[in-house]
């Protein structure tokens, strides 16, 4: 997994600590723009062995104007989203069985949500209610395209932990 963070230089105290974070980052390069304003460029190469720093630099650069960030080459749209998909997948690895705790965060929402009595088609809390979107028509999409769009609006489709069912 590849994560990229571009943070604009700012003498804001949020935008320093989110900046030195960056600076820890196992790349980090400095881009000058127009107007010579310049942008840090933080990129977890291989995310899983970065992954606290990752999520910490997320949690300061979130709320900065003008951050954006890309996983595995697609820009997120929503960096809330993905932040909190960010920690939840952190979260899953300090599990034995990660799926399991997947299907219990899962098992926890689908109870409160009232979710149909049938089969879930992923475990993933993110997806877990929006799966009641899919159409299930003759000359729909099939499921699994109409469920990876779905991945990719809740920031979810870089997830390891995610399941999709195949075509």
């Amino acid at each position: 997994m590849d994560l990229s963070i571009w943070i604009p230089e700012s003498d804001d105290m949020a935008a320093q600590a989110a900046l030195s974070l960056a600076r820890q980052a196992p790349a980090c390069r400095i881009l000058t723009g127009q107007g010579a304003r310049r942008t840090h460029l933080a990129v977890f190469a291989d995310l899983p062995r970065s992954l606290d720093l990752a999520v910490r630099l997320f949690g300061e650069a979130i709320n900065l104007p003008a951050v954006r960030a890309t996983i595995n080459g697609r820009p997120v749209e929503n960096l809330t989203k993905f932040w909190t998909a960010l920690i939840c997948y952190h979260e899953s690895l300090g599990e034995q069985d990660p799926q399991a705790y997947c299907l219990r965060r899962t098992g926890r929402l689908g109870k409160i949500d009232g979710c149909p009595d049938r089969a879930c088609l992923t475990h993933c809390q993110f997806i877990c209610t929006r799966c009641l979107q899919i159409v299930r028509e003759s000359g729909a999409l099939p499921v699994s395209a109409q469920l990876q769009t779905i991945a990719r609006q809740a920031e979810v489709e870089w997830c390891p932990n995610l399941t999709l069912p195949q075509a």
